[in-house]
Protein backbone atom coordinates (compact mmCIF):
# COMPACT_ATOMS: atom_id res chain seq x y z
CA UNK A 1 0.00 0.00 0.00
CA UNK A 2 1.61 3.33 -1.02
CA UNK A 3 1.62 6.24 1.28
CA UNK A 4 -0.36 9.50 1.11
CA UNK A 5 2.36 10.88 -0.41
CA UNK A 6 3.19 8.17 -2.70
CA UNK A 7 -0.54 8.19 -4.24
CA UNK A 8 -0.43 12.06 -4.39
CA UNK A 9 2.78 11.56 -6.66
CA UNK A 10 1.02 8.72 -8.51
CA UNK A 11 -1.79 11.04 -9.09
CA UNK A 12 0.28 13.88 -10.20
CA UNK A 13 1.97 11.46 -12.53
CA UNK A 14 -1.56 10.22 -13.93
CA UNK A 15 -2.46 13.44 -14.83
CA UNK A 16 0.55 14.41 -16.37
CA UNK A 17 1.21 11.20 -18.16
CA UNK A 18 0.74 11.83 -22.28
CA UNK A 19 0.97 8.36 -23.06
CA UNK A 20 -1.97 6.79 -25.31
CA UNK A 21 -2.17 3.94 -23.25
CA UNK A 22 -2.63 5.98 -20.30
CA UNK A 23 -4.36 8.44 -21.44
CA UNK A 24 -6.96 6.10 -23.23
CA UNK A 25 -7.59 4.40 -19.86
CA UNK A 26 -7.69 6.82 -17.61
CA UNK A 27 -10.64 8.02 -20.31
CA UNK A 28 -12.30 4.70 -19.74
CA UNK A 29 -11.89 4.62 -16.15
CA UNK A 30 -9.77 1.35 -16.93
CA UNK A 31 -7.77 0.81 -13.49
CA UNK A 32 -6.69 -2.62 -14.46
CA UNK A 33 -5.16 -1.42 -17.34
CA UNK A 34 -3.57 1.80 -15.74
CA UNK A 35 -2.17 -0.67 -13.13
CA UNK A 36 -0.38 -3.09 -15.71
CA UNK A 37 0.92 -0.27 -17.76
CA UNK A 38 2.94 0.91 -14.06
CA UNK A 39 3.82 -2.58 -13.47
CA UNK A 40 5.75 -2.87 -17.09
CA UNK A 41 9.51 -2.73 -17.17
CA UNK A 42 10.37 1.18 -17.87
CA UNK A 43 11.66 1.88 -21.64
CA UNK A 44 14.08 2.87 -21.33
CA UNK A 45 16.14 0.89 -19.09
CA UNK A 46 15.90 2.06 -15.59
CA UNK A 47 17.86 0.18 -12.56
CA UNK A 48 17.49 0.01 -8.74
CA UNK A 49 19.10 -1.77 -6.27
CA UNK A 50 17.89 -5.01 -4.41
CA UNK A 51 16.46 -4.25 -0.97
CA UNK A 52 18.50 -7.77 0.09
CA UNK A 53 20.47 -10.59 -1.46
CA UNK A 54 20.49 -13.75 -0.07
CA UNK A 55 24.58 -14.74 1.18
CA UNK A 56 24.06 -18.46 -1.00
CA UNK A 57 23.39 -16.14 -4.31
CA UNK A 58 26.27 -13.95 -3.62
CA UNK A 59 28.75 -17.16 -3.02
CA UNK A 60 27.45 -18.80 -6.29
CA UNK A 61 28.48 -15.40 -8.19
CA UNK A 62 32.16 -15.75 -7.04
CA UNK A 63 34.62 -16.52 -9.38
CA UNK A 64 36.96 -18.39 -6.94
CA UNK A 65 38.75 -19.71 -10.07
CA UNK A 66 39.69 -16.02 -11.57
CA UNK A 67 39.72 -13.77 -8.32
CA UNK A 68 40.30 -15.56 -5.34
CA UNK A 69 44.12 -14.69 -5.20
CA UNK A 70 42.39 -11.24 -5.15
CA UNK A 71 40.49 -11.39 -2.78
CA UNK A 72 41.93 -14.50 -0.31
CA UNK A 73 43.06 -11.64 2.50
CA UNK A 74 39.85 -10.22 3.08
CA UNK A 75 38.20 -13.34 3.58
CA UNK A 76 37.56 -12.16 7.65
CA UNK A 77 35.92 -8.91 5.99
CA UNK A 78 33.77 -10.44 3.61
CA UNK A 79 32.55 -13.56 6.25
CA UNK A 80 31.51 -10.41 8.07
CA UNK A 81 29.70 -8.65 5.43
CA UNK A 82 27.42 -11.74 4.86
CA UNK A 83 26.99 -12.47 8.24
CA UNK A 84 23.48 -11.69 8.47
CA UNK A 85 22.23 -14.39 5.63
CA UNK A 86 21.83 -11.25 3.38
CA UNK A 87 23.10 -8.33 2.02
CA UNK A 88 21.30 -5.20 1.50
CA UNK A 89 22.87 -2.92 -1.08
CA UNK A 90 21.06 0.04 -0.88
CA UNK A 91 23.34 1.99 1.19
CA UNK A 92 26.73 3.84 -0.26
CA UNK A 93 28.72 2.15 2.93
CA UNK A 94 27.95 -1.65 2.26
CA UNK A 95 28.40 -0.82 -1.93
CA UNK A 96 31.92 0.29 -1.28
CA UNK A 97 32.75 -2.12 1.53
CA UNK A 98 32.20 -4.86 -1.14
CA UNK A 99 33.96 -2.44 -3.86
CA UNK A 100 36.89 -2.64 -1.54
CA UNK A 101 36.62 -6.37 -0.59
CA UNK A 102 36.57 -7.18 -4.12
CA UNK A 103 38.72 -4.37 -5.68
CA UNK A 104 41.11 -6.87 -7.68
CA UNK A 105 38.55 -9.23 -8.46
CA UNK A 106 37.00 -7.81 -11.65
CA UNK A 107 34.97 -10.83 -12.80
CA UNK A 108 33.40 -11.49 -9.04
CA UNK A 109 32.58 -7.78 -8.68
CA UNK A 110 30.30 -7.50 -11.90
CA UNK A 111 28.65 -10.94 -10.82
CA UNK A 112 27.54 -9.35 -7.51
CA UNK A 113 26.74 -5.91 -9.27
CA UNK A 114 24.66 -7.80 -11.48
CA UNK A 115 23.01 -9.25 -8.46
CA UNK A 116 22.52 -6.10 -6.66
CA UNK A 117 20.09 -4.69 -9.42
CA UNK A 118 17.25 -4.98 -11.70
CA UNK A 119 15.67 -3.28 -14.28
CA UNK A 120 12.56 -1.18 -12.78
CA UNK A 121 9.20 -1.38 -13.77
CA UNK A 122 7.85 2.31 -14.18
CA UNK A 123 6.33 2.99 -11.15
CA UNK A 124 9.31 1.82 -9.05
CA UNK A 125 10.99 4.58 -11.42
CA UNK A 126 8.65 7.02 -10.94
CA UNK A 127 9.09 6.72 -6.56
CA UNK A 128 12.91 5.80 -7.17
CA UNK A 129 15.93 8.38 -5.49
CA UNK A 130 19.56 8.35 -6.75
CA UNK A 131 22.01 7.24 -4.11
CA UNK A 132 25.07 8.25 -4.75
CA UNK A 133 28.73 5.37 -4.33
CA UNK A 134 30.15 2.66 -5.97
CA UNK A 135 27.35 1.17 -8.17
CA UNK A 136 24.42 3.92 -7.23
CA UNK A 137 23.50 7.07 -9.14
CA UNK A 138 20.30 8.14 -11.04
CA UNK A 139 19.35 4.37 -12.36
CA UNK A 140 20.19 5.51 -16.22
CA UNK A 141 22.69 2.32 -16.48
CA UNK A 142 23.27 -0.86 -14.13
CA UNK A 143 26.72 0.17 -12.94
CA UNK A 144 24.76 3.49 -11.37
CA UNK A 145 21.66 2.45 -10.01
CA UNK A 146 18.74 4.39 -8.06
CA UNK A 147 17.16 3.15 -4.78
CA UNK A 148 13.68 1.86 -5.56
CA UNK A 149 11.83 3.16 -2.46
CA UNK A 150 8.70 1.26 -3.50
CA UNK A 151 9.23 -2.13 -4.64
CA UNK A 152 7.19 -4.65 -6.39
CA UNK A 153 3.93 -3.63 -8.01
CA UNK A 154 1.21 -1.48 -7.68
CA UNK A 155 -2.00 -2.41 -7.14
CA UNK A 156 -5.65 -1.63 -8.58
CA UNK A 157 -6.67 -0.38 -5.21
CA UNK A 158 -3.34 2.11 -5.74
CA UNK A 159 -4.45 3.55 -8.77
CA UNK A 160 -8.28 3.84 -7.49
CA UNK A 161 -6.52 5.69 -4.53
CA UNK A 162 -4.65 8.38 -6.33
CA UNK A 163 -7.26 8.79 -8.89
CA UNK A 164 -9.45 9.56 -6.18
CA UNK A 165 -7.19 12.67 -5.71
CA UNK A 166 -7.37 13.88 -9.57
Amino acid sequence: MLTQTQLQTLAAHLQANTDPVVVAALAAGNNNQLRDWYNTIASPDFWVLRSSIPVDEIVAAIDWGADYAAFKDDMPAIRFLLANGTYDPRQPNARAALNSVFAGAGVTKAAILALATYKASRAEELFAVPTDGPGGGDGSEQAEAAIAVVQGTLTTQDIDLARELI
